[in-house]
Order: structure tokens, then C-alpha cells, then sequence
């Protein structure tokens, strides 16, 4: 960063403001262009027409490099630095809520064989026969339903999809055994209409949070 600031100028050079103690009439992040450098032995002073019409000089001073002057940055360097800063920023949010949403719901990954059923998952992007974004039904669709709607489909990949089949009633036995255990949490009956109900709103659960950390 040091050597961004206080660059040498010459005329046109466009800048931005970083510092101008004492003044009022310009401020961090004022442009302005480089009309006239006028050098003498211990300092460079450079006339500036602000973009806000301000007239004020930056002074250089040669003798002193401490942070209390002028300082400037060419106006290009700047535009990268905040657009690389603002992309970092962007990315550590991005990362916060992602963390969040994970917590939010962390049943699914205490309940759920979710190394088991993410691997599912992946095999069925692989296999090309679904849309993922509805693929949540597939997790407890069971081998031979799945075998028999998608048997003349064209374009999938035979060999994931040969393995898919194979996985889709362990997958199903998964989810049967997650909503068991999410109704004796709960203490609530366990009959087939609860478990389904369960599965139902999980298979959605666990498809999102496959999206969400590997998507």
C-alpha cells in the first residue's frame, strides 16, 4: 500500500484524495486532475482542478514522509484497490451466511446420514435425468420407481446412472431412519403418515444444504 500512496504526478494525471489536513473544501475520495507540477528543492507542489471545483495544491514534502500531509492516490490504482476490497467484503459475507444457514439447520447433520446422501446427490447431478433444484423427491424415491421413470430417458449418463439405481433404496432407507429419529426427538408418534411427512420436509432440508456447502 506504501508505495500506492504519494505517487510522483505529472499533468493530466487523474487522482484521488486521501488525505489534505486542515481543509474543508475537499475530502477523502475528491478527484481531480493534474494541471501544473511545480518543483523546487524540498518540496513538489501540484495544482489540481477538482472535479468539485475546488483550486486547492497538493504539497509534497520532500523532507518529510510521515502520514500527517498531503496524500494522494492515482485515480486508477484506487478504483482496483476498492473494487478488490469490496469483492473481499462481498466474500467474507457470503461465508457468514453460509455459516448461518448451516447452523440454522444443523438437525439435518446430526440426524441424517449425510455423507451417505450427499454422495446420492452428486450422482444424481451426474446422471443428468433431474434438474436438481428438484431433486429432493429422489432421495426417497427408491430404486425401481427410479429405474422405471427414467429407463428410455436418452441423454443421461448410463454408467452414474447405473449407480444411482443401485444407491436409491439405501438412499430411501436413510431418510426413513433420519425421520424416525427426528419424530422420537420430537415425541412424536411414528407412524407411516408422520414418517412421510418428515421425509418429505427433510429430503428439501438436505437437498439444500447439499447445494449450500459443495454448490
Amino acid at each position: 500500500m506504501k508505495d500506492k500512496i504519494n505517487p510522483r504526478l505529472e499533468e493530466g494525471d487523474r487522482i484521488v484524495l486521501i488525505m489534505m489536513p486542515g481543509e474543508t473544501s475537499v475530502s477523502y475520495g475528491d478527484r481531480g486532475t493534474i494541471s501544473k507540477v511545480n518543483h523546487a528543492s524540498s518540496f513538489i507542489q501540484y495544482f489540481v482542478d477538482w472535479d468539485n471545483g475546488s483550486r486547492l495544491a497538493l504539497i509534497e514534502d520532500l523532507g518529510d514522509r510521515s502520514s500527517t500531509g498531503d496524500r494522494w492516490m492515482k485515480e486508477d490504482v484506487f478504483d482496483i484497490l476498492m473494487k478488490l476490497k469490496k469483492r473481499k467484503n462481498l466474500g467474507e459475507s457470503d461465508q457468514r451466511k453460509k455459516m448461518e444457514h448451516l447452523m440454522s439447520n444443523v438437525e439435518v447433520f446430526r440426524t441424517f446420514d449425510r455423507q451417505f446422501l450427499f454422495s446420492f446427490l452428486e450422482k444424481l447431478r451426474e446422471s443428468g435425468i433431474v434438474n436438481m433444484f428438484g431433486a429432493a423427491p429422489y432421495l426417497y424415491m427408491g430404486s425401481d420407481r427410479i429405474a422405471s421413470v427414467h429407463k428410455y430417458d436418452e441423454n443421461k449418463d448410463e454408467e452414474a446412472f447405473g449407480k444411482l439405481v443401485e444407491m436409491a433404496d439405501e438412499s430411501k432407507d436413510k431418510m426413513i431412519q433420519g425421520a424416525v429419529k427426528v419424530l422420537e426427538k420430537e415425541g412424536k408418534e411414528i407412524t407411516v403418515e408422520s414418517v412421510s411427512r418428515v421425509i418429505k420436509r427433510y429430503s428439501s432440508k438436505v437437498l439444500d444444504m447439499w447445494m449450500t456447502t459443495y454448490h
